[in-house]
């Protein structure tokens, strides 16, 4: 069962830590998942898990969930995909918003791989890829040099993994042209909570960001935000546009929109721990109840939000057989701390289950694609969160 931290009345208690971005002491508890493996990557059948704590603690001050230190493993063989939502939906949008053209400079801070470089250089425009580990001031003010300060900096999914913030924030001013734009995305810590989505908690995150936090630290290095957007097809993301403290854009409704919704949020942090223990016995309950039932049972998504979701869940190859998943690389190995075998969607299609399970990460709509025929033989098909749902 999940509990909030709290200082037993007769024994020595370890210090609480301070935060990362205001250094207040940490006294409340968000979420205390025990001890978890590393679930950044798969593991080949032999390999040991790497298991850490993950206490989410709220800094009551400025309003920072954090896990404190990382133990790092954003990059690595056979790490899994992240879902990259609608990407060249989105660089369409950028290329036409904000007038992209031959002459502009995009910089990219994340993976070589970042699903919207390909869509921003199909339509001409210059692209520069960084590695969100090597992005600083320093060579955010090397590249200013050689190439020019950017006319949009994307940093997607990076800034929660940054060992600094500021210097993160700082790096971010530094590469950005007067009337430049910075594209941020990352998970909405409101959305988190509203949809018990505590599969996306892990060890090697350092911090998950609501629109107030992330304003603080943009305002210290002289950046603001302009816009701000929920995007809840892609697990509750909140993707927010930026410029100079000075620049002559003007504030959106989107901004005044995202601060609204966020009044709510200390009262739903108070009964998260609470929520997220009924969610995590309903799904025990459910899939034990398919194992009794001598129901077969296989799962489709190989990402870190599903790996997180099955070890949190205690589930084990007795529940669910195999995990699905249109990743080759992944093909033949195993999702970490369960040890669930990785394998093809056609597998699926040739040896039907009686129940699919559709893991979080990427869209069901898509997932369904892969099986059109699936439901004709009689499996069934769920989602598990924020609820148990058959699609």
């Amino acid at each position: 069962m999940l509990t909030m931290l709290a200082p037993a009345p007769h024994r020595h208690c370890a210090p609480e830590p301070d935060c990362g971005l205001c250094g207040a002491p940490l006294h409340r508890s968000l979420l205390d998942l025990g001890t978890v493996p590393l679930t950044h990557r798969s593991l080949a059948a032999a390999e040991p898990d790497t298991r850490h704590p993950l206490h989410i603690r709220l800094c009551d001050h400025c309003g920072l969930a954090q896990t404190g230190a990382s133990p790092g493993g954003a990059a690595a063989d056979h790490a899994f995909a992240e879902p990259a939502g609608r990407p060249g939906r989105y660089a369409e949008t950028l290329r036409s918003r904000f007038h992209l053209n031959a002459d502009s400079l995009v910089v990219d801070i994340g993976a070589a791989e970042s699903p919207l470089l390909p869509h921003v250089q199909a339509a001409g425009i210059p692209v520069h890829p960084i590695e969100a580990a090597t992005f600083n001031t320093a060579t955010a003010m090397q590249i200013a040099v050689q190439q020019g300060c950017a006319d949009i900096v994307l940093a997607h999914g990076v800034l929660p993994l940054a060992a600094d913030m500021f210097e993160f924030a700082a790096a971010l001013a530094c590469i950005l042209r007067p009337n430049g734009v910075v594209s941020l995305q990352f998970p909405h810590l409101l959305s988190l909570i509203q949809r018990v989505q505590f599969d996306a908690f892990r060890p090697d995150i350092r911090a998950h960001l609501s629109l107030p936090v992330t304003e603080r630290l943009l305002r210290s290095v002289g950046l603001r935000v302009f816009d701000a957007e929920r995007i809840p097809d892609d697990g509750g993301s909140l993707r927010l546009h930026v410029c100079h403290l000075h620049s002559r854009r003007d504030a959106r409704p989107g901004v005044k929109a995202v601060r609204l919704t966020e009044a709510d949020q200390p009262a739903l942090a108070a009964g998260f721990a609470a929520r997220v223990a009924l969610a995590r016995d309903d799904i025990r309950g459910f899939l034990r109840a398919r194992r009794d039932a001598g129901r077969r049972v296989t799962a489709y998504g190989a990402t870190a939000r599903a790996a997180m979701l099955l070890n949190l869940c205690g589930v084990t190859p007795d529940e669910i057989a195999t995990v699905a998943d249109t990743d080759t690389t992944q093909h033949g190995r195993r999702m970490p701390g369960s040890r669930l075998p990785i394998g093809a969607p056609e597998s699926v299609t040739a040896d039907p289950p009686d129940d699919l399970i559709i893991l979080p990460g990427p869209h069901v709509s898509d997932i369904l694609r892969h099986f059109p025929t699936l439901r004709q033989t009689g499996t069934q098909i769920w989602t598990l969160l924020p609820r148990i749902a058959r699609v």
